[in-house]
């Protein structure tokens, strides 16, 4: 038994599930309303026996780790874990290493730090000043509350006191981020001559001083609600405690953040999520914003599946996790996203990522929170009638700019065509490329055209060696599915059966993938190697590389894949996710070619032809749906 199933068998299913949803014992069974779509009759069971569930309304199924992904929007690895831990089953793969026993410790000490803050914010006099400042901005204890606010009060060794009494290190306060070391600098004379020792970071003889004074402290966890860093807000003119100060100090900062540490990084995270995942799971969308305070009054609205990404630049791995729990992202920043480069870039990875994506426009508002403390039902309201994001650059664009114009039209095109040539879906793409023609009174084929000039690529771009050398080079999806597909080190079969060559429509690319598939495949039968088992080396694979696909395979290495991909995780994700795509286009080419056989076959009233064809394309279509 692996340990997938030895952790399986030692969790109850029933109680798991019923821990999420209340569940009624209905003959040897369990029944109750099912999570994943409304309805007001049971028709979601739960079987015992056998640890599986199924519901006969929207036929979602599966064990328990089906349901912790559908749930919680985990990965597999996430809802092992999980139950590992719940049977009390040591992972074999993840035994504690010295590096994850270092990464416990330090979660350990945030969690010690979180008690700290927010003891201080709710309980202590100390914190008066903290709580006047949050009800200043409309923030009332019920809301600090909900997302574990606390306070660091002015001082330099506060915390730093606090934990060592509970024998926590200084040294790993500081690799937590929680320390900053001190300068070694000499004493400073005092005016009558002699030496003072102040508390001061610039006058001390070593040691560590707590990074968060006197400022209203966000904890920033992960999905799970682990407390990985902080965020300080300062109050006030909170920092006239440190001497000498000069302005590029990071006391100075409104926002100062905990640094990169070995658990947190803050393009990995999404400010809320702990407290927003069931709200987006339920709603399948995500209302994006960029600031915690955004986040809290969003709330304190009736908006609860906001999240904040804390800045406009999406990262890969913020899309990821979005793209897990919804179908939809509604931006709402109060960034001017047609005129802000990072905020494209975080459009782009979206729309790659398959979500569909709308903009709030915040009217007479300077931002979220300032909406939704000042019109809590407007703020809903323009939730609701977000515009979809190319609808938004398009707007922007021709209210800044007179479309009538020649100049006009130079202008809207050098800021929207870059965006249409971005769209991954060609149906998208070509519903915004008719529209922009008309916005602009020209023909459709002109600004086709136009577009298909700015289409450097798709999803890649490669600077090669060179003064000023740059190689563009546009991919298909099936292009991309093999570049992605080798840019491991060492190639993993465990997708070679999923796509076949067949399923290929560039020629070139069906026979480098047929290729490929069989000499795994061959070199498989002569070890004795099951697919999906000891990964083969790609260098070795391409020393046996037809000469007529050298050109085309040098073509896929030319695309520079994210750096997102280099994890396992992520590059398994996004495989799968094109596989499936690749599959489901070459579905819907054969339903093409058998319709178009079939209105032959009707024009001749072959009827022969028309039975076996009418069945063919029924068994296509069923395929394609499932």
């Amino acid at each position: 038994m692996d340990q997938k199933d030895e952790v399986k068998s030692k969790v109850d299913l029933v109680e798991v599930i019923a821990s999420y949803i209340p569940l009624k014992k209905m003959g040897r069974n369990f029944a109750g309303l099912c999570p994943f779509h409304s309805e007001k009759t049971p028709s979601f069971m739960v079987s015992a026996e056998r640890q599986a569930f199924k519901c006969f309304g929207c036929n979602e199924s599966g064990d328990v780790y089906t349901f912790l992904e559908k749930m919680e929007g985990w990965d597999f690895r996430e809802a092992l874990e999980e139950m590992a831990k719940k049977a009390g089953v040591v992972l074999a793969d993840f035994k504690p290493s010295g590096v994850q026993k270092n990464k416990e410790k330090l979660i350990e000490i945030n969690k010690k730090a979180l008690q700290f803050y927010k003891y201080l914010l709710n309980k202590h006099p100390i914190g008066e000043t903290a709580r006047k400042y949050l009800i200043s901005r409309g923030v009332t204890q019920e809301f600090w509350e909900k997302f574990d606010l606390g306070y660091a009060p002015a001082g330099w060794e506060n915390l730093s006191k606090f934990l060592k009494k509970r024998g926590y290190d200084l040294a790993d306060m500081a690799t937590a981020g929680l320390m900053i070391a001190r300068l070694m600098v000499p004493r400073v004379q005092a005016s009558g001559g002699q030496g003072r020792d102040t508390k001061g970071p610039g006058f001390s003889e070593g040691g560590y001083y707590d990074r968060f004074r006197n400022r209203i402290i966000f904890p920033l966890k992960d999905g799970r609600g682990t407390v990985l860093g902080f965020s300080g807000r300062t109050i006030d003119d909170a920092q006239k405690e440190a001497p000498l100060r000069s302005k590029s100090f990071e006391g100075q900062a409104k926002y100062i953040n905990s640094p990169e540490t070995s658990i947190y990084n803050k393009g990995s995270l999404l400010f809320g999520l702990d407290v927003a995942r069931g709200a987006i799971r339920d709603k399948k969308e995500t209302v994006l914003v960029e600031g915690e305070f955004d986040v809290i009054s969003a709330h304190k609205a009736g908006v609860f599946n906001v999240v904040a990404s804390k800045g406009t630049a999406l990262t890969e791995r913020q899309v990821v996790i979005l793209s897990r729990l919804a179908e939809k992202v509604v931006l709402c920043f109060d960034t001017d996203l047609a005129g802000d480069a990072a905020a494209r870039r975080g459009i782009e990875l979206l729309d790659l990522a398959g979500l569909d994506i709308c903009v709030v426009r915040l009217g007479k508002h300077k931002d979220p929170d300032d909406f939704a403390q000042k019109d809590p039902a407007g703020f809903k309201k323009a939730i609701s009638n977000a515009l979809n994001v190319y609808d938004y650059f398009l707007e922007s664009a021709t209210a800044r700019y007179d479309p009538k114009t020649a100049d006009g039209k130079k202008k809207i095109g050098q800021e929207i065509l870059p965006v249409l040539a971005r769209i991954s879906d060609d149906l998208v793409r070509a519903h915004y490329t008719d529209k922009l023609a008309r916005v602009l009174d020209l023909e459709v084929t002109l600004v086709a055209a136009a577009v298909d000039k700015k289409m450097g690529s798709l999803f890649t771009t490669l600077q090669t060696g060179g003064v000023g050398a740059s190689v563009k080079s546009k991919l298909s999806l099936e292009e991309y599915f093999l570049a992605l597909f080798i840019s491991q080190d060492e190639i993993v079969t465990s997708f070679v059966v999923d796509v076949k060559p067949g399923d290929f429509e560039n020629e070139k690319a069906a026979s480098f993938w047929k290729w490929l598939r069989d000499i795994i495949r061959a070199s498989q039968a002569r070890t004795g190697h099951r697919l999906g088992e000891k990964p083969k080396s790609l260098k070795r694979l391409l020393e046996k590389l037809p000469g007529d696909l050298g050109s085309f395979v040098d073509h896929l290495y030319l695309a520079n894949i994210s750096p997102a991909f280099g994890e396992k995780e992520f590059w398994a994700q996004e495989v799968a996710k094109i596989a499936q795509r690749i599959k489901k286009e070459s579905l819907k080419r054969q339903l093409f070619e058998v319709s178009r056989r079939l209105k032959t076959a009707q024009a001749e009233k072959n009827m022969r032809k028309m039975t076996i064809l009418t069945k063919r394309f029924d068994q296509i279509a069923k395929y394609l749906k499932s």
